[in-house]
């Protein structure tokens, strides 16, 4: 075994309370937490042995963050579809710009 695997193997136990994939909004507290504690005591210092400990957990909320994004994205993608589905007929005729009472003066239509 590479021996770099054998010490995380080692003290992973020990980490793993610690650094881990959030799966939850407790999950993503806790690290949020974690990283602002990180931030406190190395400050400014760029050559502080928790450097890279910070960044992994700074990457580990992006990546939780942005799942949260795409799922809320999608959330309301979906209910604003549902919402037009109510709003239209199946047997809505379609509307052509003749049918207007007056016509918007900065509207272009496509030919």
């Amino acid at each position: 075994m590479v021996p770099e695997i054998q010490t995380a193997q080692d003290i992973w136990p020990e980490l793993a309370s610690i650094v881990f994939v959030p799966r939850t909004e407790t999950d993503y507290r806790r690290l949020s937490t974690l990283r602002d504690e990180l931030k406190t005591l190395i400050g400014e210092s760029e050559n502080h042995p928790l450097v890279s400990l910070m960044e992994v957990v700074g990457a580990l909320i992006e990546k939780y963050e942005s799942e949260q994004e795409t799922e809320e994205r999608e959330t309301w993608y979906s209910f604003s579809m549902q919402m037009l589905a109510r709003a239209y007929d199946e047997d809505e005729p379609e509307y052509t710009t003749d049918m207007l009472k007056w016509v918007n003066p900065d509207y272009e239509e496509e030919r």
